[in-house]
């Protein structure tokens, strides 16, 4: 297979990573994640997590079009479920019709009620006349059911089949649409009682023998889209959900705003009122194992038909790792003037000591920082070698960053290669996971020979590159995700330069990767922490885990690990710092003075001017050398 032929066939099995993209080519490359099945029951269910965590293709997996052509569109298969999933997915330029124009909120929160109404009730009425397509033998609707469902959506017609009631729903939910714009005029319909219709098409539904003992799943995905007060209509629905439906909703996190009824005083709590699933939790607890093996059967289903064979694919032998020994190899250390030092040392005094050389290099270091002399340190360390071997373990992996760096240190400052390393980039986000394999493969691909096998491993360099690739591409992304996108960006490379320097020339605790705040946190510092947490700019961590999750002050931050190769910082949780609300927003606004005054409070020495970009810039070089 020609080079390009490879890269249009890898597009076509990476390259859609939102669920919306693949359209029906989703359910080809379904993966059941381990807790699924938790969303299989009758309780409401609210599934958090990111954008690119797979909430839309889990919500999707449990639509009836979901588990109909996941049951190889076998309908007595199908039949086996006791659920019937209905899937709508939140569409922003509506919700945001139903605002505005002189109508108090309120108002417009019962006008928003009834258009709910039709709309679900639609999709309903659309699964039974799909059903029935299927399975000749359905019972149908009584006539008195239909007219008992046009009566509680208030159509103004007659309706005596499901075929009218198909029809009229449909008819007046695409009229409603169009005239709503109309209703400032004084155009006001009459509304249904929010929820009601719903009951009772779902309630008529299962008296029929085809789905007695099923129940209904209202599948509602994006909930973070709605307004606010649409908010407050869904959560009185789930808190006072029917035995005829259930709702599972999957949101942001923090993208659900308001967690009351209609009645401000009454909140919808887990578990009593529904049951979370934080997609991020889940993924990331027990050694990240759940969401490796999850990601594993993800994207080797997918290597496994570029590759085009029988033979047994493994993706963590295609993805291999580097020791830290071996990467320091390949950062020269024999060239840094630290090591040069030791083996000076080592010829004038006629000793062979026998440790590697980023060994070499981390004792001349440590001399160097508590300015001791390297005979004094050596002394220490051929007196104390435990304890030494047990500091070289602690420090090691944060001496590989001091390695390259600085003006000069053109290429790969830093290696980011492995398997595990990917799954610890993409911190329980399948989308990044699949971002970065896909741009592993792709560069693989497109700078080797293209009669070269693609079932070898992939080397270090090229997934090193694929990942500030992505880094990159996530980075300019968070610009327009947000209406001050371009201020989170900002407060990004802000963040990102800081984590930089202190793990190329901080001197004290090594891997300072995260932050917490000091002092009381302003609005404008709430929102901004808010929305980067929501688009993935951020993650947040509590800080004492005894006390779970509280107010915005009791947690610590840090960069989403994706950013990490992009920066030259380390991805893994270690060590944190602490900031001023000040000192926050002065990261968006006056972000070189700022960064300079935290660096010198760190004790790392400016370097240049303008230590922080004022442009982003992918580093063309680095992909212009020869693989």
């Amino acid at each position: 297979m020609a080079a390009t032929d490879k890269l249009k066939l890898l597009e076509e099995l990476f390259g859609s990573y939102k669920a919306e993209w693949l359209k029906n080519k989703i359910f080809n490359f379904f993966e059941e994640p381990f807790y699924f099945s938790s969303l299989k029951s009758n309780k409401p269910c609210v599934l958090q997590g990111g954008r690119g965590t797979g909430k839309t293709t889990v919500l999707r997996g449990l639509s009836y079009q979901g588990q109909f052509s996941l049951k190889d569109k076998n309908i007595k298969e199908f039949e086996k479920n006791d659920f019937i999933g209905i899937y709508y997915r939140v569409n922003t330029n509506h919700v945001y019709a139903f605002s505005g124009k002189g109508i108090e909120e309120k108002k417009w929160g019962d006008i928003f009620g009834h258009y709910f109404n039709l709309l679900l009730c639609w999709e309903i009425v659309d699964f039974l006349v799909w059903h029935k397509q299927q399975s000749k033998d359905d019972e149908v609707l009584s006539q008195h059911a239909c007219k008992l469902i046009a009566r509680s959506l208030l159509l103004n017609r007659d309706i005596l089949s499901l075929e009218d009631l198909h029809d009229g729903v449909e008819d007046a939910m695409y009229s409603f649409q169009a005239n709503v714009n109309n209703i400032a005029d004084g155009d006001i319909p009459k509304l249904s009682m929010p929820g009601d219709p719903i009951k009772i098409v779902t309630e008529e539904a299962e008296k029929l023998s085809q789905f007695k003992d099923k129940m209904f799943y209202i599948l509602i995905d994006e909930y973070e889209n709605f307004m606010d007060q649409q908010q407050v209509i869904v959560n009185s629905l789930i808190k006072h959900i029917p035995d005829s439906y259930t709702i599972k909703i999957g949101v942001r996190e923090l993208g659900w705003r308001v967690k009351h009824t209609y009645n401000e005083l009454e909140s919808l709590n887990d578990p009593a009122d529904y049951a979370l699933i934080n997609i991020e939790d889940q993924f990331t607890n027990d050694s990240d194992t759940r969401f490796e093996k999850f990601a594993k059967n993800v994207c080797q289903i997918r290597i496994q038909q570029l590759l085009g064979s029988e033979s047994e694919y493994d993706i963590e032998n295609a993805l291999p790792s580097l020791l830290i020994e071996e990467e320091s190899e390949l950062l020269k250390v024999k060239q840094n003037s630290f090591y040069k030092n030791f083996i000076s040392y080592e010829t004038d005094n006629q000793l062979n000591i026998d440790i590697t050389p980023l060994y070499k290099f981390f004792i001349a270091y440590w001399a160097n920082v508590h300015k001791k002399s390297l005979e004094e340190v050596v002394d220490e360390y051929q007196k104390h070698t435990s304890k030494w071997n047990e500091r070289y373990e602690n420090y090691k992996y944060s001496m590989l960053f001091k390695l390259k760096k600085g003006r000069g240190s053109a290429g790969i400052q830093k290696y980011y290669a492995g398997w595990k390393t990917f799954v610890k980039l993409a911190n329980g986000n399948i989308r990044y996971l699949m971002e970065l394999v896909y741009y592993s493969y792709y560069h693989y691909i497109h700078f080797r020979d293209e009669n070269e096998d693609l079932s070898k491993p992939i080397p270090a360099e090229v997934q090193t590159k694929a990942t500030i690739n992505v880094g990159y591409k996530n980075l300019l992304e968070l610009e327009t995700s947000w209406l001050k996108g371009a201020q989170m960006t900002k407060m990004v490379q802000s963040l990102g330069t800081i984590f930089k320097r202190l793990a190329q020339d901080g001197q004290n605790a090594p891997e300072i990767v995260q932050f917490e705040f000091v002092d009381e946190i302003s609005d404008r510092s709430k929102e901004m922490l808010n929305a980067s947490v929501m688009n993935l700019a951020l993650v947040r961590m509590s800080a004492n885990k005894l006390q779970g999750k509280g107010s915005i002050k009791d947690f610590q931050y840090s960069l989403h690990p994706i950013f990490a190769p992009y920066f030259t910082f380390s991805f893994r949780r270690k060590r944190k710092m602490t900031i001023t609300d000040e000192e926050f927003l002065n990261l968006i606004d006056a972000p070189n003075q700022t960064v300079s005054n935290i660096l010198i409070h760190k004790n790392v020495p400016l370097e240049e001017e303008k230590i922080v970009p004022t442009q982003l810039t992918f580093l063309d070089e680095m992909f212009s050398d020869e693989l």
